[in-house]
């Protein structure tokens, strides 16, 4: 794959920016103020980890999930280190995965009954597919999200997929307002349901959204256990992305 995805992806991180004045950090913040994410990093070299130890003490106050994703084509080769230096839990490392949308040959299964979500019952659904795979906070995910799809319409789309009427599997697309790129996220199957075209169907219901919104690229962040699937639907690896956590102390 030609460098455009890359380029495409940086674009994209660095629209994500809402703040008007010069800062080299790129945040994303959730509706519910609770999270944020930083990613992209365009400090100095030199400037990294008064950087970081800023950052820390911004979300310590505010008490909010600070994530730092570093991705492998940055130019701070040491940030890794830094961050874990600093106190930040790495997670687990994913491939960046990009399938331009105009070559997307998808299967798509119409027996299988994939719904998006519209109504307050839809991201109860989408709680209820997270029990069984035992996520903590399900409850405060569904809320969370709910809140990010009413203050941002259209930016995010839920996709489940529904065995009998009952809820199996789910997830969701990041349309970011006048993008060119949309991104695949929350990819989840109740582990009874697994290896039964589930996961791939929802791949396909949502590039083919993606490219209704007139979306060049789609990319998703793959652990090892999606990536040959999505690389054998025609996804191809263009860098690495890793994300480093840090959770305020409540006592502190």
């Amino acid at each position: 794959m030609s460098k455009q995805p890359l380029a495409l992806l940086d674009a994209e991180r660095q629209a994500l920016q809402t703040s008007t004045e010069a800062d080299p950090l790129t945040r994303e913040f959730s509706a519910d103020g609770s999270e944020c994410r930083i990613v992209f990093t365009a400090c100095a070299p030199e400037a990294v980890e008064e950087t970081i130890a800023a950052e820390k003490q911004r979300a310590q106050k505010a008490g909010y999930t600070l994530e730092w994703k570093v991705y492998g084509h940055d130019s701070l080769p040491k940030l890794p280190e830094l961050l874990t230096q600093a106190g930040f839990e790495p997670d687990d490392r994913e491939t960046v995965l990009a399938l331009s949308v105009d070559q997307a040959m998808l299967p798509a299964d119409e027996a299988l009954d994939i719904r998006q979500v519209t109504d307050a019952q839809g991201f109860n659904d989408y709680e209820e597919i997270a029990h069984p795979l035992g996520r903590r906070n399900a409850a405060q995910e569904r809320q969370r999200l709910a809140a990010e799809r009413e203050s941002h319409p259209g930016e995010i789309s839920i996709h489940i997929a529904y065995v009998d009427g009952v809820p199996r599997a789910c997830g969701r697309l990041y349309l970011r307002a006048g993008g060119h790129v949309a991104e695949l996220a929350g990819g989840r199957t109740h582990p009874d349901f697994r290896r039964k075209g589930l996961f791939t169907a929802l791949v396909a219901s949502r590039v083919l959204e993606a490219s209704d919104q007139g979306r060049e690229l789609v990319l998703v962040d793959a652990l090892p256990t999606s990536e040959p699937i999505l690389t054998r639907l025609g996804f191809e690896p263009i860098t690495w992305t890793m994300p480093f956590v840090f959770e305020p102390d409540e006592n502190a």
